[in-house]
């Protein structure tokens, strides 16, 4: 179902190794999907946020990515 991303969402393999991490706000869909998996199968490893970009010239999201300082983490310690 196509849409934004209401929170970050990690993209595993059938094993379980990471293709990619998608931001909160990224808008995803069947046609970026298949973008995504093309890519990786093409680079034989994990997406980086530098592959995103290139990909995904038009997202605002990789392009501009928020800046972690950490403090939305601060209950977890």
């Amino acid at each position: 179902m196509p849409g934004k991303l209401t929170e970050p969402k990690v993209i595993t393999d059938l094993d379980q190794k990471v293709v990619c991490l998608l931001p909160t706000g990224f808008y995803f869909d069947d046609q970026r999907w298949e973008k995504i998996w093309q890519e990786y199968d093409k680079k034989g490893d994990t997406l980086s946020m530098t592959d995103l970009k290139v990909l995904f010239p038009d997202e605002k999201t990789v392009q501009n990515p928020a800046i972690d300082t950490g403090e939305k983490f601060g209950r977890c310690k």
